[in-house]
């Protein structure tokens, strides 16, 4: 289920058209209006994640923390936490621990950051200034320590990428334990200034097709194209196959402790898919080894995310077929 709190950004990435469609000053509804969606779903019965489709959630972090997350806070608190709370904001988030404090206690578990990329030339070229001159790691690691799940947005096909970048970002990857890693081919989309630089270079051949994991370009790369398509593959291909993809989620489990200040649901759907996983992944599926180490570990060593490790090796399954899906289609 979807809700939004604000609208806008204070950055403006080239290959991004939020701030034309938006604006650069984040609006934001009061804390009433929050409240009253939430106790919408409450009473439609619904008991499960929530996603706050801001452009930003931090755009505004005054009014986030000083007014906004201490009454989600305490309304959570009320009605025992009915509800998980997943957005999308910026690495800066690992500068203010006060505010990632406040989102745990709010009922936050997980958040999409725009990574892009590793290659500070890369980053530079498309203004992604909130990433520049940062410890990128660092920061994404402070804030799974905080107990809130970093999953990330990556982006291949920039003109200053050197041909080492498919190496540098499948080790990056690893190294941070962001086990959901969303890697794409960067595609210019109408009113971004991506969008208009290229059309002034000649370099668009067609529009955008909405999706940029689908192997597409809407542009004339400056690499060359076939590097460029096989090595976006050999990515896709390393960090979710079985044995990578299960060493970073144990790698992320070691060091992620998730909040205990919420109470966990059962549902039959959870049963279910829980069965499903044991069958699937356990028995027949090329993973079993690695679920079952999984598995145990979790069980052993660290109880607390057993949920977590079940629900990563459900979502792996799902992330290798559909890299499978993509691959057939293109060739």
């Amino acid at each position: 289920m979807n809700i939004q709190y604000s609208r806008g950004c204070p950055f403006n990435c080239e290959f991004c058209n939020v701030t034309l469609l938006n604006g650069h000053r984040p609006r934001t509804k009061t804390k009433e209006q929050i409240i009253r969606e939430l106790e919408a779903l409450y009473r439609w019965g619904w008991r499960d994640a929530v996603f706050f489709v801001d452009d930003n959630l931090i755009g505004n972090k005054k009014k986030l923390k000083q007014d906004i997350l201490p009454a989600i806070h305490e309304w959570m608190e009320e009605h025992r936490y009915p509800f998980t709370f997943s957005t999308q904001l910026s690495i800066d988030l690992a500068d203010d621990e006060e505010l990632m404090d406040l989102m745990i206690k709010a009922g936050f578990q997980t958040v999409f950051v725009g990574i892009e990329s590793p290659n500070e030339e890369s980053l530079q070229e498309c203004a992604k200034k909130q990433n520049i001159a940062r410890d990128l790691v660092a920061s994404i690691k402070k804030i799974q320590k905080f107990g809130l799940e970093v999953q990330a947005g990556f982006i291949l096909g920039f003109d200053s990428d050197p041909e080492s970048i498919f190496v540098r970002l499948a080790d990056f990857i690893q190294n941070t334990g962001v086990v959901t890693a969303m890697v794409g081919l960067l595609n210019a989309p109408k009113g971004s200034r991506l969008y208009a630089r290229l059309q002034a270079e000649k370099r668009l051949i067609k529009e955008t097709s909405g999706d940029n994991t689908d192997f597409s370009l809407n542009f004339i790369p400056k690499m060359d194209y076939k590097t460029l398509i096989q090595g976006y593959t050999n990515v896709l291909s390393k960090i979710y196959s079985p044995r990578h993809y299960y060493n970073r989620v144990r790698k992320f489990l070691a060091e992620f402790e998730p909040p205990r200040l919420r109470p966990i649901y059962f549902r039959i759907v959870h049963l279910k898919a829980f069965l499903k996983s044991i069958w699937y992944l356990g028995f027949i599926g090329q993973e079993k080894l690695y679920y079952w180490r999984l598995f145990f570990w979790s069980l052993v060593k660290k109880i607390n995310t057993f949920p977590h490790a079940v629900s990563f090796a459900i979502y792996g399954y799902h992330f290798r077929r559909m890299f499978v899906e993509h691959i057939k289609k293109l060739r």
